[in-house]
C-alpha cells in the first residue's frame, strides 16, 4: 500500500527464502518486486555477495551490474585453507575434527578470540541403522531415514514431523543401531570434549523453541560470552562480529551433494558467505574447509572467494542442458496415498502434454522430461512423481503449459502441484 514507490531493494537476493513453496500462491517476492517496479515505474536493486545465477546473468546482459570490491573498512579478505578428511583419516585421525582445525580453534580461543563452527544439517546424525538386519530407520510417512536427537533422545522426521522414541530395530528387534554421518548435535557434543572449558552454544533451528531464544544467543555471542558458536546455515550470513577470526566448516561437502541443478550454486553461496563471517574487524581471518573432495571446482571457487570465476563454470554447465537463465522451468508433481495411481496419472499427463505440444510444433521449445519419483519419493503418506518442463520461450511457454494443465479433470484421488520457477527439485 505504497502511494508514490520510487525503489525496492532486496538484499541477500540469492536466498530460496524469497520463494514461497508452499501453499499456494508459488510466488517469488522478486517476480512481485519486478512487477511492482513496472508499475511504479520505480527502480529494483539487488544485492549479494554470492547473487543467483539467474539475477547475475540478467545485470551482465543489461549493462546493469555495479560491483564493491573492498571489504567495508577495507578489512582483508580471510585466508581459506582446504583440509582433505581423507589424508586424515589415512594417518589415524578419526575425529570429526581435523588436527588443523584443533590447533587453530585453540590458539584462536587462548588469544580471547571468537570462533564459528558451521554444520549444515541438524541433528545429531544424518541416518541410524540396525547392525544386525541393515534396517535403516524410516518416517512411516514419509519416504526418508529418521533423525536422531540427542537432546530429545528421539527420532524425528524433518518434513512431516513425526516424532519417535525408538530403543529397538523395529524389523528385527536388536538394540544394535548405529548412527552415521554428522549433524549439528554431534558437532557440539564432541566439541565440548575437545574444546572444555570454553563457552559453546548451537544455533539451529533445533533449539529456537523459545520466544526469542535466537535474539538472547546472538546477543550473547556478540558481547563475548560465547566463545564457540556451533550453527547450520543460519549463521552463514548476517553475522558481524568483529571479534571472529576462525570459521571451521566441518563438512563442506554437504551442500555440493543434493540431487538438484542449483546444488553447486547454494553450496558456493553457502561457504562463500560463512568465510565472510571471519575478519571483519582489524584482527586478521581464517577460514578452514573440511573436505573429502578437494578437487571440486566449485569447492575451489569458494577457497578463492571468487564469485567470477565460479559464474564462468557454472554457466556454461547451465546454458549446455538448457538450465536458467537459458530456459524457464515448470515442475508439475503428481501424488496420491496409492502409488501406482500418482505413477499412472503422471505418465498419462505427460503422454498427453507431449502429444499437444508437438501438434503445436514447439517440441524444440517445451521439453517435457519425466516422469520420475521425486527424490523424496514420498511425504506425509503421499507418493510422489514429477514432470518437469524446460520452457525455451519464456512467458508464452509458460501460458501454453498452463493452459493444457486447466483443461485436466484429475480423480479425487490424485492431486497435482504445478511450481513455476521451482527453487529445488527435490
Amino acid at each position: 500500500p505504497i502511494q508514490d514507490l520510487g525503489l525496492i531493494i532486496i538484499d541477500e537476493e540469492h536466498d530460496s527464502s524469497y520463494k514461497q513453496t508452499m501453499p499456494n500462491p508459488r510466488y517469488n517476492a522478486k517476480d512481485v518486486a519486478k512487477k511492482l517496479c513496472e508499475l511504479y515505474d520505480a527502480k529494483l536493486l539487488l544485492g549479494s555477495a554470492t547473487p543467483s545465477i539467474e539475477s547475475y546473468y540478467e545485470a551482465l546482459n543489461s549493462n546493469s551490474l555495479f560491483k564493491l570490491d573492498k571489504r567495508y573498512n577495507d578489512a582483508k579478505l580471510p585466508k581459506v585453507v582446504v583440509i582433505d578428511m581423507k589424508q586424515e583419516r589415512a594417518e589415524r585421525n578419526n575425529s570429526l575434527f581435523s588436527r588443523y582445525l584443533v590447533k587453530n580453534t585453540k590458539e584462536a580461543l587462548e588469544r580471547g578470540e571468537q570462533v564459528i563452527f558451521l554444520i549444515n544439517r541438524r541433528g545429531y546424525s544424518s541416518y541410524t541403522q540396525c547392525m544386525e538386519c541393515g534396517e535403516v530407520l524410516e518416517c512411516k510417512e514419509c519416504a526418508i531415514p529418521l533423525i536422531y536427537h540427542s537432546s530429545t533422545d528421539s527420532y524425528k522426521c524433518h518434513y512431516c514431523g513425526y516424532e519417535e522414541h525408538i530403543e529397538k530395530c523395529p524389523k528385527c528387534g536388536s538394540v544394535a543401531l548405529e548412527h552415521f554421518g554428522l549433524g549439528s548435535q554431534r558437532v557440539e557434543i564432541k566439541a565440548r570434549e575437545i574444546f572444555e572449558g570454553y563457552t559453546l552454544e548451537r544455533f539451529d533451528s533445533d533449539i529456537l523453541s523459545k520466544k526469542n531464544e535466537h535474539i538472547d544467543i546472538l546477543k550473547r555471542f556478540q558481547e563475548g560470552e560465547i566463545d564457540i558458536l556451533i550453527g547450520t546455515q543460519m549463521i552463514a550470513k548476517g553475522l558481524d562480529n568483529k571479534n571472529v577470526t576462525l570459521v571451521g566448516v566441518i563438512n563442506a561437502d554437504l551442500s555440493f551433494n543434493l540431487p538438484d541443478y542449483r546444488s553447486s550454486e547454494r553450496g558456493f553461496s553457502l561457504l562463500t558467505q560463512v568465510a565472510g563471517r571471519s575478519g571483519r574487524g582489524e584482527l586478521e581471518g581464517k577460514v578452514v574447509f573440511q573436505t573429502y573432495n578437494q578437487d571440486n571446482i566449485f569447492l575451489k571457487n569458494a577457497q578463492e572467494q571468487n564469485y567470477s570465476a565460479f559464474y564462468e563454470n557454472e554457466i556454461e554447465l547451465r546454458e549446455m542442458l538448457f538450465y536458467p537463465p537459458f530456459s524457464k522451468m515448470i515442475r508439475i508433481v503428481l501424488s496420491s496415498k496409492n502409488e501406482f495411481r500418482a505413477e499412472k496419472s503422471a505418465a498419462e499427463i505427460e503422454l498427453h502434454l507431449s502429444d499437444y505440444i508437438r501438434k503445436l510444433g514447439l517440441d524444440e521449445k517445451l521439453i517435457v522430461l519425466g516422469p520420475s519419483p521425486c527424490v523424496i519419493g514420498r511425504i506425509k503418506e503421499e507418493y510422489r512423481f514429477n514432470i518437469i518442463v524446460k520452457n525455451l520461450l519464456d512467458e508464452n511457454g509458460h501460458q501454453t503449459i498452463l493452459r493444457f494443465l486447466r483443461s485436466i479433470k484429475l480423480p479425487v484421488d490424485i492431486k497435482m502441484v504445478v511450481d513455476i520457477d521451482p527453487s529445488d527439485i527435490l
